[in-house]
């Protein structure tokens, strides 16, 4: 399923609640951290190899990976963490990476650590009445194939921000 059409369930499933009469939860944005705030504390995250702390920011009801969008669920993640696959291996380690992709990637640990130029951008905005935070990085790494950017979508939350995607 494409991002927009995720963003569009969303508003048809909050469209629905908020019809049903039940209370739809509106996070409180004074109790969230900033963009830029979430932008330095999460790629520092991503830069120590700290995945119990990563697992703090996927939501209960799980989080879309990659560029298709897939839908996984919270405990699919924290089994990936846990026995060091899959987006473990993307997120924090290379060897790992390019035994299980049989590739010579590198992980995003490694391209915000290792880069000759990293560049941290955040911005927030407003889709379908969901407050999200969109964190970038763009690096600079001629030994992982040059120029490309890391983005990461959250959602705002009761209890603060919550990944939506990951790329």
């Amino acid at each position: 399923m494409t991002r927009p059409r995720l963003y569009l369930l969303g508003l048809f499933l909050w469209a629905g609640l908020a019809a049903s009469g039940q209370n739809v939860p509106t996070p409180d944005k004074s109790a969230t951290p900033t963009p830029g705030e979430l932008e330095k504390s999460f790629f520092a995250i991503i830069r120590d190899g700290d995945a119990l702390q990563f697992l703090s920011y996927i939501p209960e009801d799980g989080v879309h990976l990659g560029r298709s969008a897939q839908h996984v669920t919270r405990d699919d993640v924290e089994e990936q963490l846990t026995k060091k696959t899959g987006l473990y291996c993307k997120l924090f380690d290379s060897a790992c990476l390019a035994r299980e992709s049989k590739t010579g990637a590198c992980s995003y640990r490694e391209l915000l650590r290792n880069s000759e130029k990293v560049r941290a951008a955040s911005t927030e905005t407003t889709r379908n009445n969901v407050r999200q935070a969109i964190l970038v990085a763009q690096v600079q790494n001629e030994k992982c194939g040059g120029a490309m950017l890391i983005d990461f979508i959250f959602n705002a939350q009761k209890g603060g921000w919550k990944l939506f995607s990951i790329p």
